[in-house]
């Protein structure tokens, strides 16, 4: 050892002892190890696994009991949009085996485009871990055994993600306050509504990888012989490569080299062992091999993107898990109660300033909660673990502060400290468990069975080469149900062509509609790239009679459309050469158009109804007295019976729908959404004959129109 090393290592032994000193040391440090330790902490790691597990099993077993809004037929739903992806993947590798059979049906005809000389991805590799473990349990590969078998798995990955939990405290000797992290954090609301029945995602095992990875990591840092040290390292880059396999972000392969370095370097106080363990750590996990895939211009930082000379706003500013939000939220999130966060968030810093070695290790998993002032709170969850272990951290503390005071007959008995730190454990983790149990959080599908239905009736029953043109959120779902090419979907909702097919329903002329629809399913992205040089060529392309040749389109559109119009406007009234929103006229909102789903009761007069407390006089066009209605159109089972002008200045407008066997609803919009596509079609069935035909019809649900 050189003698700079040495001479390091003086002074980092009298800052070691000086700490010692200041931070009340054996009493904030572990509990000291013996059976009785290892037995409870055998029994509540066990505990916050099936804890994890019987939550997730309980929610579906609620989802079977309601069938009739969970289900479509004997199929079960889904309540994240990406589930059809990963579900559909694990189809495609039970029937082809080739990855680029599933993706060139993607953005079509994009896709296609690309990847036509492409040689094919037939490794299991090429497909998400997820998808391999569904198709590699699913008895065939229809839809509805796929759905099924994805929906057992959940609770079995919930179980080894609070596994992986409890491996990253437990390596530095926390076992106790490590199942508390695992159930806390596998139950915190903000992950439970990311991880709970129907969330066939990643997202469940994210959270176990991280963790499991970390863990080994501090083994490895730890290990008092350079043999134990690299066997640890070793099995920390397998499982990274692992966790690449199930989620492929290297940002985090980085933070644990960062770790890993950093404790061997404090543990061995040489250089050499954590060259050795990072180099290895690199090589082995693939992740020399990676960069990182956030930049400064991602979606996550840009209000607007380009292509060529246009200007696009950002789909992620519509995303509502991508919005930031305040602190106490963040802590009511992962506890649920804003106090406990705080106290977690105490027992963290006590934790950090006794252990600070370890802190620098931990601190990349307490950071994310920061990541929501950056991309939203899409990663908060990644901190949850640690709140939770700052929860459990500093119960345990107050509990072996109580001892000292406590009678000596008491604190003399044999493992007192270790009871009563595991009976305090046993509370937070019985309190936590009977809380969400008692609360039943279970999420709906994230579309109605309807809706699916409408997707579903569409298979087999169109031309081999068709292709469906609907919003983004549905582009996994059709895919899954009907096996069709999509314009866009949830991997390619900020690309251009999301822009032009809100644009296209939100165009008042059916022809403009049509034009856009066609010219997307002729040359797509590649055709908007192609002619991104100025405004003008792009308006040529777009709006031009270009798609004599195109494969049959059909668009459909739903209930849930309607809902989501406001961010369909957003996103569809712009100017592609200024890049700024079209506003509408005298709109509040600028380019945010929405319908208002009015609650209406009899008024003095029949044609002048209460409506959201003001009376609406349906005969002279105003409300509360002023002057505010331009039209009234009235619809049977989505069919115009009527249409009544009235104030010629008015910029809103009223539309009356009565639906058998649902009753009456009646819609307020400004006049740009009254005089839609989407509104004319879906709403009206108002339909330029040249142009579309009705080929399925389940208003108010879904509507399918054939573009001719």
């Amino acid at each position: 050892m050189s003698d700079k090393m040495v001479r390091l290592g003086i002074k980092m032994d009298a800052l070691a002892q000086w700490h010692q000193k200041s931070a009340l040391f054996p009493l904030i440090g572990r509990l000291a190890p013996s059976r009785a330790f290892m037995l409870i902490a055998v029994l509540v790691g066990l505990f916050a696994a099936f804890a994890n597990y019987d939550i997730r099993q309980s929610q579906y077993q609620v989802w079977q009991a309601n069938k009739q809004i969970t289900f479509l037929d004997e199929t079960p739903l889904f309540s994240t949009t990406d589930a059809s992806y990963f579900v559909g993947l694990a189809r495609q590798y039970k029937q082809t085996g080739d990855a680029l059979d599933f993706q060139k049906k993607r953005l079509y005809p994009h896709n296609e485009i690309q990847l036509a000389e492409a040689p094919p991805k037939d490794s299991a590799f090429d497909f998400p871990l997820l998808s391999v473990l569904i198709a590699s349990f699913s008895a065939d590969d229809s839809t509805q055994t796929l759905l099924k078998t994805a929906h057992a798995l959940l609770p079995i990955l919930g179980f080894m993600m609070a596994l992986g939990i409890l491996l990253a405290f437990g390596a530095s000797g926390f076992w106790l306050e490590g199942a508390v992290a695992a159930i806390g954090a596998g139950l915190a609301p903000t992950f439970l509504m990311r991880s709970s029945v129907g969330r066939i995602d990643t997202d469940i095992l994210n959270l176990g990888f991280f963790y499991a990875v970390l863990g080994l990591t501090i083994f490895a840092g730890r290990a008092a012989s350079l043999r134990a040290a690299i066997s640890w390292t070793l099995a920390a880059a397998v499982m990274l490569q692992l966790f690449f396999w199930w989620y492929d972000k290297a940002e985090f392969g980085f933070a644990f080299t960062i770790g890993l370095v950093w404790l061997s370097a404090v543990t061995s106080r040489s250089w050499q062992r954590p060259l050795i363990l990072g180099v290895l750590f690199l090589l082995v996990s693939g992740l020399a091999f990676k960069t990182i895939g956030i930049s400064s211009d991602s979606s996550y930082f840009v209000d607007t993107s380009t292509t060529g000379a246009l200007i696009f706003p950002n789909t992620f500013k519509t995303i509502t898990e991508l919005r930031i939000i305040p602190f106490a939220q963040i802590m009511t999130g992962i506890t649920a109660f804003y106090g406990l966060g705080v106290f977690g968030v105490l027992g963290l810093a006590i934790f950090a300033f006794r252990h600070p070695v370890l802190a620098v290790v931990y601190g990349p998993a307490s950071l994310f909660a920061l990541a929501n002032f950056l991309v939203g709170n899409r990663a908060v969850f990644y901190s949850a673990p640690m709140i939770w272990f700052g929860v459990g951290f500093l119960a345990i503390l107050l509990v072996r502060l109580a001892l000292i005071k406590a009678p000596q007959i008491i604190a003399k008995l044999r493992d007192a400290e270790m009871l009563a730190s595991g009976l305090v454990v046993a509370l937070i983790m019985g309190s936590v468990f009977s809380f969400h149990k008692s609360e039943a959080y279970v999420p709906s599908p994230s579309f109605p069975k309807e809706i699916m239905r409408g997707f579903a009736a569409a298979k087999d029953n169109l031309p081999e080469t068709a292709v469906i043109a609907t919003w983004w959120d549905y582009g996994y779902a059709s895919m899954l149900f009907n096996d069709y090419a999509t314009l866009h979907d949830g991997g390619a909702q900020s690309t251009p062509v999301t822009h032009y097919f809100a644009r296209a329903i939100l165009a008042e002329s059916q022809r403009e509609t049509h034009a856009i629809l066609r010219n997307l399913a002729q040359s797509g992205l590649t055709g908007i790239q192609q002619n991104s040089a100025s405004f003008e060529a792009a308006e040529a392309h777009i709006l031009g009679p270009n798609y004599q040749d195109g494969p049959p389109v059909y668009l459909v559109l739903t209930k849930q459309m309607a809902g989501w119009s406001g961010s369909i406007s957003k996103l569809g009234l712009w100017d592609t050469k200024t890049g700024q929103p079209i506003n509408a006229e005298a709109s509040a909102n600028g380019p945010i158009l929405a319908y208002t789903n009015l609650q209406c009761k009899p008024g003095e007069r029949p044609d002048a109804p209460v409506c959201n407390g003001s009376v609406f006089d349906l005969a002279k066009g105003t409300v509360a007295g002023q002057p505010a209605l331009s039209e009234v159109t009235q619809a049977t089972d989505g069919k115009i019976e009527g249409r009544n002008p009235l104030q010629r200045r008015a910029l809103n407008s009223i539309h009356i729908s009565e639906v058998r066997d649902e009753g009456v609803s009646v819609l307020l919009s400004h006049n740009r959404l009254a005089n839609s596509s989407f509104h004319e079609l879906f709403h009206l069935n108002e339909v330029e004959d040249a142009l579309f035909q009705l080929v399925y019809d389940d208003y108010p649900h879904v509507r399918i129109y054939a573009l001719k």
